[in-house]
């Protein structure tokens, strides 16, 4: 699963921040950060989630790797993950929740990720266990399917389903060969590594497509010619969503642009998109299409004569 295709499926969950950042290109060996206590067990991990804004240290100079992540930061973190933008999510009904995860658990609970200590308690300040974490990240990234049994001895219950998807996708071996440590508390740099490992277990970081021309055809039409075919399980519409729009008119405005509609050729290789929010009928200027690495522009004159 593609990251940016993750981001804009019906599937209630996205990931946003990390578009089109690799693992192996954000984690280099120039740590992004100023973290003291990040060993190099940990080091990977923190690296690519600190640069691409998914998480932040307890303070400038630690990270907490070995302290007990709670359940509000736990909640924090993996919104910031899978969504772009929270806007006033449903109330989950929760009354011990501070302002700074209020909107991020009620994001997951509305999508049915996270569920509460009790109907009325999610306790944010509570530590996060194993088991808890093991749900959390496999209903976020639908690991269902890699559901397996394990080796462990202290697997059961409400949890098992989700450990066992953990550990038949590799992301997790237990704390031993024969346990799992489902009631353990889970720290810091443990959940950072099992986020990242997590991430790169379920995203294919190798395709993003490319631009090779732009057209403005129409006032209300442009074409973007990609290097290469779109491979066959990406629309229109997600491959659209790899790429940024915008018009530059003449007096030096810049205004986003929104598609409207989306097609791909036959050959896989233009695609159409519709902008009929940013009508172009009176205009001259320039239109941009941005990918990963560059912007191409295609001036248009629309003025009426």
């Amino acid at each position: 699963m593609n990251i940016k295709k993750f981001l804009y499926t019906t599937t209630t969950v996205v990931l946003a921040v990390v578009a089109l950042a690799s693992p192996a290109s954000a984690a280099s060996t120039t740590s992004s950060h100023s973290f003291t206590d990040v060993g190099d067990r940990y080091a990977k991990a923190v690296d690519f989630l600190y640069a691409v804004e998914l998480i932040n240290g307890k303070s400038p100079t630690k990270f907490g790797t070995n302290d007990p992540l709670t359940r509000g930061d736990a909640a924090v973190i993996l919104a910031n993950t899978l969504f772009s933008t929270i806007e006033n999510p449903k109330d989950a009904g929760f009354k011990d929740l501070n302002t700074r995860v209020r909107a991020s658990v009620n994001a997951l609970a509305e999508v049915g990720i996270v569920s509460g200590v009790t109907p009325t308690e999610f306790q944010p300040g509570a530590p996060l266990s194993r088991g808890a974490m093991a749900k959390f990240l496999s209903l976020a990234f639908e690991l269902e399917e890699y559901q397996q049994q394990t080796p462990f001895s202290d697997v059961g219950g409400v949890f098992k389903p989700y450990i066992e998807s953990l550990y038949g996708a590799q992301i997790t071996a237990g704390k031993t060969p024969s346990t799992y440590g489902t009631h353990t508390q889970i720290t810091r740099g443990e959940f950072a590594n099992l986020l990242y490992k997590t991430i790169e277990t379920t995203t294919d970081w190798l395709y993003y497509p490319e631009v090779a021309d732009v057209k403005v055809t129409t006032v209300t039409s442009t074409t973007v010619t990609l290097t290469e075919p779109a491979l066959a399980d990406y629309t229109a519409t997600e491959i659209a969503d790899f790429l940024e729009f915008m018009v530059i008119l003449e007096d030096g405005t810049e205004v986003p642009v929104e598609p409207t509609s989306f097609k791909l050729s036959a050959d896989r290789l233009v695609l159409t998109i519709g902008h009929t929010k940013q009508n172009l009928t009176g205009k001259a200027g320039h239109f941009v299409v941005s990918d990963f690495d560059i912007s191409f522009e295609s001036p248009f004159n629309f003025k009426l004569k």
